[in-house]
């Protein structure tokens, strides 16, 4: 019957009792102080230690941040010294921009000067003027140079023309037929393109010459830059008419004769001659002898002596540049040998210019 009893009771959790209540919280309470007291209960050394730590810690950084403060100022101040030197080198690069420009400038007007007078010398001065479709402004090899300057004209009869016997025919005709030869047209076109390739602040003269001289000068100098002068220099130059033998010897003494002397000869001629000065006290062979004392015609032999002769006497004392313009000749072979040697020893050029120059 007790039985029955106990298994109709019902379960009540407020049937514990108070007492085993106040146990679990007061071994709660318990374990918490113990949790709490071990925390605290750390050995003097370690926390010793620790402090140190914190305390060196905090030295090795404020010396980092006073080292880094330090390398920072440097940095800056490195900083502001390449800035400078950045500045600095942009301003040397723009005085050489600068320089460099002023450079090309005058680089290249020197290299325009040189051009103008590089076109002044190739193209005709404005000393006199030459017109026509066949007068052309150049001439290899050939550079008209001196400050004093001798233009020898050939005006012997031989410069009618290239044939013998057209020359010896020519030679008995009218003045104004003489004038209008073909050779001699050439010949006074020649001197005219020499005349006006005078450099400007030259002097010059100009002789013609067959069996005697003539100075369209005087025997003096006149100044290139003179346009009055040249000209009527250069029309009583080509006024002249071709007759007669040819003294090369005498045309060479009368250039040389001129005082202060020449610098510079240009022959217009187209042989070699055939008439000498007088012995004189000029060693030379019987065969030269005869040469000179020859009448008619004389042969390419003794023309070459009279050749030699004259141009030994012409540098005697001192040698001058001379060049020769050759026009052509029949029958004088040794001519071109002649003047080109002449040339060799005197600096200057030998040319047989083409029939359709100038």
């Amino acid at each position: 019957m007790s039985l029955k009893k106990s298994r109709n009771r019902s379960f009540n959790v407020f049937n514990l009792s108070f007492l085993d209540i106040m146990s679990c919280g007061l071994g709660a309470v318990i374990l918490i102080f113990l949790i709490l007291k071990h925390g605290d209960s750390l050995p003097s050394d370690q926390e010793q230690l620790i402090y140190n730590d914190i305390k060196n810690t905090k030295e090795s950084i404020a010396i980092s941040l006073a080292t880094l403060e330090t390398k920072q100022g440097l940095i800056k101040e490195i900083e502001s010294q390449i800035s400078a030197k950045k500045t600095k080198i942009e301003n040397i690069q723009t005085e050489i921009a600068i320089k460099k420009e002023s450079l090309e400038t005058i680089i290249q007007e020197n290299k325009d000067i040189q051009k103008v007078n590089t076109t002044k010398k190739e193209s005709m001065p404005d000393i006199i003027q030459i017109s026509g479709d066949g007068e052309r402004q150049y001439l290899t090899g050939l550079k008209i140079e001196g400050q004093r300057i001798v233009y020898l004209f050939d005006s012997s009869a031989s410069m009618l023309d290239e044939n013998i016997q057209k020359i010896f025919r020519l030679s008995f005709l009218s003045n104004e037929t003489k004038s209008l030869s073909e050779k001699w047209i050439r010949a006074k076109k020649t001197l005219r393109w020499l005349v006006a390739r005078l450099p400007t602040e030259s002097e010059f003269s100009i002789i013609s010459y067959n069996s005697q001289v003539k100075s369209h000068t005087s025997g003096s100098w006149v100044q290139a830059k003179n346009q009055e002068l040249v000209s009527s220099t250069l029309k009583s130059a080509l006024g002249v008419l071709p007759e007669n033998g040819t003294n090369f010897e005498k045309a060479l003494l009368a250039a040389k004769a001129m005082r202060p002397r020449p610098d510079a000869v240009y022959i217009i001629t187209d042989g070699l001659p055939t008439l000498g000065e007088p012995l004189g006290k000029f060693t030379i062979s019987l065969k030269a002898r005869s040469c000179l004392n020859s009448k008619g015609r004389i042969s390419p032999d003794c023309r070459h002596i009279l050749f030699q002769k004259a141009v030994a006497e012409f540098f005697k004392d001192q040698k001058i540049k001379t060049s020769t313009i050759l026009l052509p000749l029949q029958g004088d072979q040794r001519a071109a040998a002649d003047y080109w040697n002449l040339a060799l020893q005197s600096g200057g050029t030998t040319i047989s210019p083409s029939k359709d120059w100038p």
